[in-house]
């Protein structure tokens, strides 16, 4: 029989907490969850990421490089937060299947890590935002003031509870796009229009496909905890077209404004493009709002997979994800004092690498396997403590496209996933036809 997920004293009474399955109850409705999902993208990151692809390559390449990066993350989007709405599972709950009930700790790390890196990235471009408005230098009293206070409120709507991220977003998204749309036609006038901005042209000093990992590898985290928003709609239906319109259709936009404002001001932070085009403090404001609905959802999710199964519980479920989510908020700041935006470049499609072999692990384990999918949706428990597959299969994708990403034979992206996938379907597939699991081969 599989071991419980979550012993009946500790069934968590808010759909907030990381140990239980959301019961149709707490889940919010079609418009309320894609609004906080349209929050979560409408984003900083955003511009940043179609803003660095747009540094490295001439417009007409980076716009389809682009849509196939945000194509790639909204179809892995679909696949792992339709099952997230079927099961009512969080991230930390889904990569138990497929990683075991004590492995699980591997992907739950690794995802709440990367996302207090985007954090500490978002942080700081936000606040050197906010110190070029107010003419403060680097390092002083007011900038070290200034990203605390920021930092201070990208996480207290996160440990309040989800339904504050969505309050926060009914403000942030309306706000969000009109300075998005201003950003965008003051920009093409300032340049001259879209054409001329088009027939700029120099060569790339990186390959396309490095492109396509920077352009996918900037969201390839948000869809891979997609789970942790998706578990609160009320079915696979509504999941398909809230994630589909966010990321086929938003992130895509923002990308190519972002790279609209690289290719006429030759810089990536959105901020300072807005400075270049002289809209000043409301501007800010109002990408703060971006800056803010984003991060939130982001430390929203570290907390989850902080505060989830083998990690011991503290008082009741609740408690233990706000102190989760705290502390995964400090890691954030570290990482900000540390300067991890001088990174952003590398950070994009290093993402890809690192993720790739836990999206693809969990899409097989719930699609590939029919025998599995029933599990997921029809008992209580993973059959595994460690599945040794899922390891290999990360550790393997992990090294391939690291080392064709940086050498650039390939994208790193698309070797790691296949690499990985390759792994564990094969293992998986042999395990399950020999009525048996990849840890009982191992550890008999």
């Amino acid at each position: 029989m599989a071991q419980s997920e979550t012993p009946p004293s500790q069934v968590a009474t808010v759909g907030d907490a990381a140990r239980s399955k959301v019961p149709l109850s707490h889940r919010l409705g079609f418009w309320n969850n894609s609004l906080i999902l349209a929050g979560w993208v409408l984003v900083l990151s955003s511009f940043l990421v179609g803003g660095l692809v747009g540094q490295a390559f001439p417009l007409r390449m980076s716009m389809p490089i682009i849509f196939f990066g945000t194509l790639c993350n909204g179809i892995v989007g679909v696949l792992i937060g339709v099952a997230a709405a079927r099961t009512g599972y969080s991230s930390a709950l889904l990569y138990r299947y497929s990683y075991g009930r004590s492995g699980v700790v591997l992907p739950n790390v690794i995802m709440g890590i990367v996302n207090m890196g985007w954090f500490a990235v978002i942080l700081n471009i936000t606040r050197d935002g906010f110190i070029e408005q107010i003419g403060a230098a680097p390092g002083s009293f007011l900038w070290i003031v200034a990203t605390v206070a920021i930092g201070a409120l990208f996480i207290l709507p996160a440990v309040i509870k989800i339904r504050w991220l969505a309050y926060i977003d009914w403000f942030a998204v309306p706000g969000f796009m009109v300075i998005f749309g201003l950003v965008l036609i003051l920009t093409l006038r300032s340049a001259g229009g879209l054409v001329a901005l088009w027939d700029k042209t120099w060569t790339p000093k990186v390959n396309v496909l490095t492109g396509f990992d920077m352009a996918a590898g900037g969201w390839l985290v948000g869809v891979t905890i997609i789970s942790d928003l998706a578990r609160f709609w009320k079915n696979g239906k509504h999941a398909a077209i809230g994630i589909l319109s966010a990321y086929a259709i938003l992130v895509t936009l923002q990308y190519w404004g972002g790279a609209i404002g690289a290719a006429h001001t030759g810089d990536f932070n959105i901020f300072l493009i807005t400075n270049t085009l002289g809209l000043g403090f409301l501007a800010w404001v109002a990408l703060w709002f971006g800056a803010q609905s984003t991060v939130q959802g982001g430390v929203y999710a570290s907390g989850l997979a902080f505060s989830a199964p083998p990690l011991p519980i503290a008082r009741n479920q609740e408690f233990t994800r706000r102190v989760a989510t705290i502390l995964t908020g400090l890691v954030g700041f570290a990482g900000s004092f540390l300067g991890l935006d001088k990174l952003a470049n590398w950070w994009v499609g290093f993402l890809a690498w690192v993720v790739s072999p836990i999206a693809i692990t969990v899409i097989l384990d719930y699609w590939a396997f029919p025998e599995r999918r029933g599990r997921y949706e029809h008992a209580r428990g993973s059959d595994m403590n460690l599945n040794p597959a899922a390891f290999v299969a990360w550790a393997a994708g992990f090294a391939v496209g690291y080392y064709t990403g940086v050498t650039q034979l390939f994208s790193g992206l698309i070797t790691s996933t296949l690499t990985a996938g390759l792994i564990y379907y094969g293992w998986m597939r042999f395990a399950l036809a020999r009525g048996t699991t990849p840890e009982r081969q191992l550890f008999k």
